[in-house]
């Protein structure tokens, strides 16, 4: 047996597309430096089942990751897609009724990381009205308020200033103290205020 909750070792998938090798036990969290979206796109897919794996292992919680849709993993991502009648306040109670989660406590956990950011204007604003950047704030606060074992955010700290990014950097660490484990991707350093995460490339 082993302790370690995602084990990803010598992965290749379709057009032997490689992916990093990772060893993260619960509570752990790694930053991963991607080039470009397309290598965010290929990582997050492959961790949700979607590409076969080709060759080497993965596992996650004891179960394989091959075209399995269905693991304890918390990924949302407003800037690439967004649904067209709903509300973010609408949203978010879907997805907290969706999970089987308290739909009030969600919201209320929410609606404080999000004042937490600077981002609370962004409940007056339908999708459409909201830039990349703040979709990516919104993203990852409801990825916050709905923990899993694993939780991956997509470039969290883009469009925040000094103070709002400690904020989130607390809240993660909070949420992993917890143990539920973090993966990190971003085109950018690791900024200060979560220098104590793990580093890591992708291929």
């Amino acid at each position: 047996m082993t302790d370690k909750l995602l084990i990803l070792d010598g992965v290749s998938i379709y057009k032997d597309i490689k992916i990093p090798d990772l060893y993260l036990s619960s509570g752990e969290l790694l930053w991963i430096e991607t080039q470009n979206d397309l290598e965010a796109d290929v990582f997050v897919s492959f961790m949700f089942g979607l590409f076969p794996l080709k060759k080497g292992r993965a596992w996650f919680s004891g179960m394989s990751i091959n075209k399995n849709t269905d693991l304890p993993i918390s990924y949302i991502d407003l800037s690439r897609w967004h649904p067209k009648s709903d509300t973010l306040e609408g949203f978010v109670k879907t997805m907290a009724y969706a999970k089987g989660m308290q739909v009030s406590y969600v919201l209320n956990d929410f609606k404080r990381i999000l004042e937490g950011v600077g981002a609370s204007y962004a409940l007056d604003l339908s999708f459409d009205e909201m830039r990349s950047a703040t979709k990516k704030i919104v993203s990852t606060c409801i990825t916050l308020s709905m923990p899993q074992l694993l939780m991956i955010l997509l470039d969290p700290f883009t469009g925040l200033d000094k103070e709002n990014s400690l904020f989130l950097a607390e809240q993660i660490k909070k949420i992993s103290v917890d143990g539920s484990s973090f993966i990190i991707l971003s085109d950018t350093e690791v900024p200060v205020s979560a220098k104590h995460i793990k580093m890591g490339k992708l291929l």
